[in-house]
């Protein structure tokens, strides 16, 4: 790369570090500022940008980069020093040394099943059994069956096991929802009032992922199944879809929305393309100003009555 696209980089590790040490001086997440997690979000950013660059192009991956810094997702959860930000640090540097050793991708996919298994079980984020809900559901609706003629079929549907898978897909199906990730749905950290990512992004998101889909080739399943195992920790979250575990599939969903990005600069003379572009530009430009307001006015309080509900 020459001088000006080391340049264009280092801009954006500024921006990000700026975003970050605004929030962190707004919202007292932590009494000080974690500085070596804030440090890991800059080397993903890094290697966002190198993996993305590889995979696509180098103004694909300085746009996922962009992308990444200006999150609130991703900025939040770093100054909150979220542990599933030093996972996806660790997961990414995995991958780019897989590529750099031309390591084949079965091996991959086994060293992240393996990877994603000891840090939930050995941190205990396996936390949906714990959900007093679940069984408190399935009491209640085998209470109600056995006021009826089927008492004893009761017994086989309305048990824990069964309503148990039922929710698990449900809950998988969940982290494919585009409100989980572009609209405030589920809050960051529980408290905040903020999309994860910007709306509208959504647009470039839907054209990127018709892009991914025409080009999803038998070759490409592998990496597919991967981004499963990347949702895995969330969809055993009581809290389920939780944002913070679904960070680590962050940087797919920043690939899509960089790709859609993308082909509108390339097909920028086709007038419907252009529009989508401006309106695009517009709402993210809009959403992020009004996103630095709430982290300066609205967004200190909601935070302190969250604390004060715990």
């Amino acid at each position: 790369m020459n001088k000006t696209k080391y340049l264009l980089l280092g801009f954006i590790l500024l921006i990000s570090l700026s975003f970050r040490l605004i929030i962190n001086y707004f919202i007292p997440i932590n009494q000080q500022v974690n500085l070596p997690v804030i440090f890991m979000g800059l080397a993903n950013l890094i290697l966002i940008f190198y993996i993305i660059k590889r995979l696509a192009n180098y103004k694909v991956g300085l746009v996922a980069a962009l992308l990444y810094a200006v999150s609130p997702w991703t900025a939040y959860l770093e100054v909150a020093a979220n542990p599933y930000i030093i996972l996806l640090t660790f997961l990414l540097a995995l991958y780019t040394g897989t590529k750099m050793l031309n390591i084949s991708k079965n091996f991959f996919l086994m060293l992240i099943i393996l990877i994603i298994t000891i840090f939930i079980y050995k941190f205990n984020q396996i936390t949906i059994f714990s959900d007093v809900g679940l069984i408190n559901a399935v009491n209640s609706f085998r209470g109600e069956i056995n006021q009826t003629i089927f008492a004893a079929l009761g017994k086989i549907i309305e048990n824990r096991y069964i309503y148990l898978s039922e929710h698990l897909i449900f809950n998988t199906l969940k982290q494919f929802t585009p409100a989980t990730y572009f609209t405030n749905q589920i809050r960051l950290l529980g408290f905040s009032n903020v999309s994860p990512i910007y709306l509208g992004l959504i647009i470039p998101f839907l054209f990127g992922s018709i892009k991914l889909i025409k080009s999803i080739s038998k070759s490409k399943i592998s990496e597919a199944t991967t981004g499963f195992f990347l949702i895995l920790p969330s969809i055993l979250s009581k809290d389920s879809p939780d944002l913070s575990r679904l960070v680590l599939v962050s940087p797919i969903i920043f690939f899509i929305i960089s790709n859609g990005i993308y082909e509108f600069i390339l097909n920028y003379k086709s007038k419907v393309i252009r529009f989508l572009f401006l309106l695009t530009m517009f709402m993210v430009v809009l959403q992020f100003f009004i996103t630095l307001s709430d982290i300066a006015i609205r967004e200190p309080v909601r935070l302190q009555m969250f604390l004060g509900q715990k």
